[in-house]
């Protein structure tokens, strides 16, 4: 006879950069394993590939998960985790007035994806020529960190030539994957640093899992002797990005 099993509750969201609703569950303790030993070993690879699992496996509707933007997989990941261990987040952070701890919670329901009001994705380079660019995923950086990790200036132009979906002038459209890896990066080696910093813009403020908090530090402190008081240390805190949530 075999054992019972626990029916495990199913949960809708809404993926930040398309507005598609769809079906989930929490993650159980076996995904929780996947994790915990990806983490364990320490190798970001591991820890994105284990992530990449853990979505799939928990979505029930048909998407591809290796082609969704680093954002919107850490937003579902985050949303997964709230359902399977609660949806407050205790972080703890070290004061630099007193070196006490600070103590502050997240509700995970209140963290969202933050889209730069000058962010865009078609960025004209001269009058002739423009990029549309496409959003990184956690499999690119995973296929980039393998090879590259150790080389910070090749990893950067790898993940910008990756993550080129074409180049256009005013005839023609030149898709990059009917160009080789060589091709891109010369294109993007021709260009002048100017054009190459339009190209890092669309990074540096594309959509982001973002929440802002103040930390506040409440610990008792002596001053000069005298009876202790709060040490009223005050900051405001962006956390940016999954492992900004976890400790």
């Amino acid at each position: 006879m075999g054992l019972p099993t626990i029916a495990v509750p199913e949960y809708t969201l809404t993926i930040p950069s398309t507005g598609k609703e769809v079906k989930y569950r929490p993650f159980l303790v076996k995904e929780e394993k996947i994790l915990l030993l990806a983490m364990e070993s320490d190798d970001t690879t591991q820890i994105l590939q284990a992530t990449q699992s853990i979505v799939e496996a928990c979505i029930y509707d048909d998407i591809n998960v290796r082609e969704i933007p680093t954002f919107d997989m850490e937003y579902i990941f985050l949303q997964l985790r709230g359902k399977a261990k609660g949806e407050i987040i205790e972080l703890k952070y070290k004061c630099p007035k007193c070196e006490g701890e600070i103590p502050i919670a997240i509700n995970i329901d209140e963290v969202k994806v933050i889209t730069h009001k000058d962010h865009k994705k078609d960025i004209t380079l001269n009058d002739e020529i423009g990029v549309m660019m496409k959003y990184p995923t956690l499999q690119l950086q995973a296929e980039v960190g393998e090879t590259k990790e150790t080389n910070k200036i090749t990893v950067l132009f790898e993940t910008v030539a990756n993550c080129i979906d074409y180049i256009y002038d005013k005839e023609t459209t030149y898709p990059s994957k009917d160009h080789t890896s060589k091709e891109m990066n010369d294109f993007i080696e021709s260009l002048p640093d100017i054009q190459f910093q339009k190209l890092s813009k669309f990074f540096e403020t594309a959509p982001a899992l973002k929440h802002e908090v103040e930390l506040h530090c409440k610990n008792k402190v002596k001053s000069k002797g005298k009876e202790k008081k709060d040490c009223g240390y005050k900051e405001p805190l962006t956390l940016e990005g999954l492992a900004s949530f976890f400790e």
